[in-house]
């Protein structure tokens, strides 16, 4: 609260300003204490809307033979806080187990990860000429034997990349400014 002061004494006047700035310090404290939560809200705001379309990107774009895949990291897709202290928050947008590299296919394999930057060709590690007939293996019962229809050099043909984090990446941070701006001016003015 500015509160002037007009004096006159010999032909001189003089203007003085006291100024109350508790309220100033006090709202400047408060903003300094919340604004990390309030920003971190907003941020996560905009990333659970951007989860939904980033499952039907994934769920759309994904060649059916990865159609099981891409349905696991849509599923998996999720937004997490942490540290929401003072001014500062990390706000995550992942596959879960973000902490783990997102969700893991039966083979081990990051699946969130596969997607995103795609996977190149590879030969198998095993062949399938190694594999002597048995009877547990092979003959069984029937008496006959190589009953596996594969290739002698078997490999994994690979595929592209979906891009799936960079296509939320581009969706998501326009959107943020005005979210954290939005947010801030509701929750301090």
């Amino acid at each position: 609260m500015i509160v002037p002061t007009v004096t006159s004494s010999r032909g001189y006047a003089s203007m003085f300003y006291n100024i109350d700035t508790r309220q100033v310090e006090k709202a400047i404290k408060t903003m300094e204490d919340d604004s990390g939560k309030v920003m971190a809200q907003a941020i996560t705001d905009a990333l659970r809307r951007q989860l939904t379309r980033s499952q039907t990107y994934i769920n759309s774009s994904v060649p059916s033979r990865q159609r099981v895949m891409g349905q696991r990291v849509a599923d998996s897709l999720t937004v997490e806080t942490f540290g929401e202290n003072g001014n500062e928050a990390e706000v995550v947008f992942g596959s879960d187990p973000i902490g783990e590299g997102g969700v893991t296919g039966s083979r081990g394999g990051k699946l969130a990860i596969m997607l995103e930057r795609g996977v190149q060709g590879f030969p198998y590690g095993f062949t399938f000429k190694t594999i002597d007939p048995s009877p547990s293996f092979g003959i069984g019962s029937t008496g006959l034997g190589n009953f596996i229809n594969a290739k002698a050099n078997a490999a994994h043909p690979g595929f592209e990349s979906i891009g799936w984090l960079a296509q939320a990446y581009a969706e998501v941070v326009p959107e943020l400014e005005r979210e954290i701006m939005g947010a801030l001016q509701e929750a301090f003015a």
